[in-house]
This record gives C-alpha cells, structure tokens and sequence, in this order.
C-alpha cells in the first residue's frame, strides 16, 4: 500500500496533519456604519453567455469538497518470491485510506478563475451588535445583494460589526513566493559576481586573515553596489507604471488602428523587455499590449485603462455600496416620478455615485477612462427606462421592476475587465522597496559569501574551484536569515489560476486509466502554490529546534478538469438556489520527499473526485 505517500502527503499544512478537514467558523469584525444598501454585483441572468461584457455564466464563489482517493507510491514492495518490484511513480494509485479537504474558487466577471485559502462573507447591510444572526439579517430584509466577499483581513474593520461566515480550507497557505525570489536572484547574482572575482586573485593576496578581511570590505562594497540594476528591476510595480508613462493615449490608439504596425511592434518589444528585465517575469505589459490590439479603436483607451487600474477599483466600485445605494435610490426615486432625468438622477440621488465615477476617471485621466462613468449611465438608465414603461402602475411595482432592470443591465450590459495574472502583491511591493533589501542585502550577502569564498581558496587549494560556489551561496543564505524571514511574511490572498473553468473542460479522467498507454489531455485549470522554506507555517519548521529553523521550499502543483454534461449548458443544477459542478482534482507536491522516477523529477501525486456548489454570485472581491 502506499499509505507512507498518503502521511507525506499530509504534512502540507503544519496545523493539521492526520487527517484534512472544513472549518467554518464565525469572524467578529471591528467597525460599525451606518446602514447601506449594496446590489449583488454578479445578478444572475439564466439566459447570460459568456462575454466580455456582462457577468460570466459562471461567477461567484464555489464550494466543495475533494475526495483524494489516490497517491503515488514512494517505497518498493516485494513481490511473493521476494523480488523487488518498483512501482511507476508517474501512476498514482488507489490506497485503502481517504482523504478530503475543502476547495474554495473564485470566478470573476471576466471568468478568471482564483483559489482561495479562505474568505469571510461580510453582510454590508448590518449596523452595529442588532443583527447578530443570520436569522436576524434575513429577517431584516436582508439577500445576496448586501452581502462582500472578503478575502483580506486588513478589510475587516472597514465593514459593520457582525458576525460574518468565513470558509477557510487549512490545507492551502498562500506564501507571496516571488518576494523570497527576489532575494534568491540577489544572492545568485552575486555569488556569480564573487566567483568570478576569486577566480583571478592571487593566493599571495589571501594568505593572511587581514588580506582577505581587506578584500571582503572593499571588494564586498563594490559587487554589492553592481547589485542596484537587479535591486531596481525587482521593483515591477514602478517598471509598469514606466511602461504605461511610455505607452501614451497616443500609441494606445495607434496600436489598435494597426495592429501589424510599427508602434505595435514597438510597445510590443518594449513589453517583452519589460518580462525579461528580471526574475519575476511580469508579463502585464504584453498582455495590455495584445487587448489593446484586440479591442478596437472604440474601446482602446477602455482597455488600456483597465491595465493601469492595477488596484481593481473599476470592478470594486461597480459591485460596492455606493453604486449599489445609488440604483436602489433611483429606483425609489422614479417610482414616484417616472418622468425624472439622467441628469437629475446623477445630481440627486445618485451624487455621490457619480463623484467616485468621475474620481476614478481622473486616476487614469491619460487614457480618458469612460469606464465607471458609463457603467453608471447604463444602469441608471435602464432603471428610467423601467420606470417609463411600467408609468400606470403602482409606485412600489415601479420601484420593484426598475431595480430589478437596473440589476440585469449590471449584469448584461456593464462591462468587465480582466484583472493581470502576474501583478505583484502589496506585501512584494513593500519588501523590495524596503531599505532591508534594496540596501542592506547587497553588502551582507557580498560580504559573506566573498569571505566564504576567499577562505575556501586559500585553505583548499586543490578543490576550492568546486567548492567556492556552494560555499558562497551557503554563506550569503546565512547571513540573510532576517531578510528571508521577512520575505516570507509576504501573503497572497488569492492565487490566479491559468485556464478557464466550466463544463467539460479538461480531462477528468484517473491517471491509472490513461497511462502508461496514452497521455491526459490539455488541463482546464493550473496553478502553482509555493510555500518558502522560511514561511512561519512551513510544517518542516520547529521553533523551539534550532536545526529546524528552516524548512524546505514547498511547491504544490495543481490540476483541476471539469466533467462535461452537454445537456446542461454548463452548470449543473444541484438544489434549492444552487448550482454545483464535478470533476477531478490532482496535485503533485514537490519537498515533501526525494524526487521520484528516473529523471529524479517527480513529485508526490494524489488525485481525487471533486463537487463544488455555487454559494455566492458574487463576481468581484474585496468589494466594499
């Protein structure tokens, strides 16, 4: 049996590792409002496809639960006449044991897909300690429509106190790994830079402690000041703000009115020399670049406003209160007088909609970014429309089919906007630009690993070729102990999925179905966890063990396939209010255990059964 897979397996989470449960609990939140009113941003509409404008058919929160049921096997077995008989790690197989874990996705209006390690679901139209219950808030009035989904703690206080459900799935703990490889890249760096430098010196010049210590100050001083390009370049929140200074309203809409042109192709190679100026391979830049030229002249700007939106606050304030308060306002409004305006509506009720619209228009004036402005627009007119047609009937009806117009054009005719895969997060941004790396790093990591090295040489003069690069980088990873720990604070609240959810995509299939003989087909989603080695929830660190101060980098490699039902046009009805889709969840996890196979690259693998069940339409998080 392969139940030792299935115990290493488990150790992915430090806090529980005999077996993977759901916790749901309650999170008392700190702030108490006034009460607000905010509509459900994702307002389902049964007839909806999937388009660039309008909600995906798919978002909101889904739920659920994976039955892993397989693992690879990492012992050999002998077999009845006590041969040694190896199993093909590649195939996980069935174990006698199961485990299951809560998964948590996201769909975006845009139909991107993020896995979440939690999410709390804050009701916005609670005040104070009344409303202390579910019960109470239904009671009171409230639906979906009030309700937030918060994946950021630091949120919390900005939302009334309440009692507000959270999911958490303890198996996932996102570390920002990007921040921890920016002081991977910094020490490579300059471990290269030392060897080549103890490359050439003499023996005579370090045979005494005061000639190397000598080298290690002026010479340490120098690489680590060669070390400003690499230190700059990891900053890519200010090298896209660079990008987007350099891509003018002009080229913007010279790149849509050709898009085989000569200025598409130099934003285009710009874009690239933006991917490749480091480590952390933002490829915001290329992806602008490529709607820009897919959008048309007509939405050029539009678009490109959207990439320089890099906190999302077009989407947030589509799904926030403000807009939501205002189309219900107006709702109340024309019920008792159909005849009102656009205008009046925005100068009335709708002021304080339309102040945020036109503040948001202006962060990203360059572009002339008609986006919230419009959105407004659009539903405070649909609301009108519904009033006019409806004029003969009582105001309350009015009020009641003028919402629910405003709510549909939300959802079918206000656009949405991909968000950028590989935006780096606030925690990433606030550590290289730290003076703890950007300029106590260089000269640390320069002086140890020049020290180790020097010493390597002039003790070892047979080996030291081999041996000064280990010793150098062992020596500049010891010394940026503190600059690690604090790399690996670093969070990310969501995890962007590449693929795209829905019915029948992937290949749900068991891999013990399908290999050795064949292969799986092209995977519905993908994604990539990494914990750090030095992140305060890696399961190998021991506080109180000094040889486990750190552990060991963990990667989690993810697979989810969807099953296909053509009947159902993609969504699966499962209960009262709620839809639910299956399929199958893999995972390769790599640190855990020695690597598998004969090219020493496979991972511990596990594959299980999954249903998730929508429960939120929600299409935006962190909305406020």
């Amino acid at each position: 049996m392969n139940m030792n897979a299935f115990s290493l397996m488990r150790k992915q989470n430090a806090t529980q590792m005999k077996t993977w449960r759901v916790f749901i609990h309650c999170a008392t939140l700190c702030k108490s409002v006034s009460i607000t009113t905010a509509v459900f941003c994702g307002f389902f509409v049964a007839s909806l496809s999937a388009s660039a404008d309008g909600v995906s058919p798919y978002a909101g929160l889904w739920a659920g639960t994976v039955a892993l049921r397989t693992v690879n096997e990492v012992s050999i077995a002998k077999d009845a006449n006590n041969v040694d008989v190896a199993p093909n790690p590649a195939i996980p197989t069935v174990t006698s044991d199961r485990a299951d874990m809560l998964l948590l996705l996201h769909v975006n209006g845009a139909g991107q897909v993020s896995l979440l390690k939690d999410v709390a679901v804050v009701n916005r139209n609670v005040s104070g300690a009344a409303a202390a219950t579910l019960a109470e808030i239904a009671a009171a009035g409230s639906d979906e429509s009030a309700l937030s989904l918060v994946t950021d703690p630091r949120l919390y206080a900005e939302f009334p106190m309440q009692k507000a459900v959270r999911l958490s799935s303890v198996v996932f703990d996102f570390g920002d790994a990007q921040a921890t490889a920016a002081v991977d890249a910094l020490v490579s760096n300059v471990v290269a830079q030392v060897k080549d430098y103890v490359q050439n010196v003499s023996f005579s010049a370090i045979d005494t402690i005061a000639e190397r210590n000598e080298i290690v100050n002026t010479r340490g001083q120098i690489i680590a000041d060669a070390q400003a390009g690499l230190v700059a370049a990891a900053d890519v929140a200010a090298a896209f703000g660079a990008f987007l200074g350099q891509f003018t309203p002009a080229l913007v809409l010279s790149v849509a009115q050709a898009p085989g042109g000569g200025d598409a192709q130099d934003m285009t190679a710009a874009a690239a020399d933006l991917e490749d100026a480091s480590f952390f391979g933002d490829t915001r830049a290329l992806e602008m670049v490529a709607a820009v030229k897919a959008a048309g002249t007509n939405e050029a700007l539009n678009v490109a406003a959207s990439f320089a939106d890099t906190g999302n606050l077009y989407q947030r304030f589509v799904c926030g209160k403000l807009f939501g308060d205002a189309l219900l306002a107006a709702a109340f409004g024309v019920s008792t007088n159909p005849a009102v305006t656009l205008t009046e509506l925005k100068q009335g009720v709708a002021s304080d909609a339309t102040m945020e619209a036109l503040r948001l228009q202006a962060l990203a004036s360059a572009y002339t970014d008609t986006r919230a402005v419009t959105a407004l627009d659009t539903v405070l007119n649909a609301v009108i429309a519904a009033a006019l047609a409806n004029s003969g009937k009582p105001p309350a009806e009015i009020e009641e089919l003028s919402a629910a117009a405003g709510k549909a054009a939300l959802a079918e005719l206000v656009a949405r906007y991909p968000v950028p895969q590989t935006a780096p997060t606030g925690d990433y941004t606030a550590f290289v630009t730290s003076a703890a790396f950007k300029t106590g790093a260089p000269l640390t990591a320069a002086r140890a690993a020049l020290a180790a090295a020097l010493l390597e040489k002039a003790e070892n003069p047979l080996t030291w070729q081999t041996k000064v690069p280990v010793v150098a980088r062992d020596a500049a990873v010891n010394a940026l102990q503190t600059v690690y720990s604090s790399a690996a604070l670093a969070v990310r609240n969501e995890l962007p999925l590449k693929g795209a959810f829905g019915l029948g995509l992937g290949d749900p299939r068991f891999t013990a179905d399908v290999l050795p003989q064949g292969e799986l087909g092209l995977a519905g989603l993908t994604g990539t966890v990494r914990l750090p080695a030095n992140h305060p929830t890696n399961p190998f660190r021991h506080r109180r063990n000094p040889d486990h101060a750190t552990g060991f980098d963990i990667t989690r490699n993810i697979r989810i396939d969807f099953d296909g039902n053509a009947n159902t046009n993609g969504v699966v009805p499962a209960a009262f209010g709620v839809t639910s889709v299956t399929g199958m969840y893999r995972e390769e996890v790599l640190g855990l255990h020695k690597p598998l196979g004969p090219n020493q690259n496979i991972g511990l693998r596990t594959e299980g059964r999954f249903q998730l069940n929508r429960v939120s339409r929600i299409d935006t998080l962190n909305a406020k």
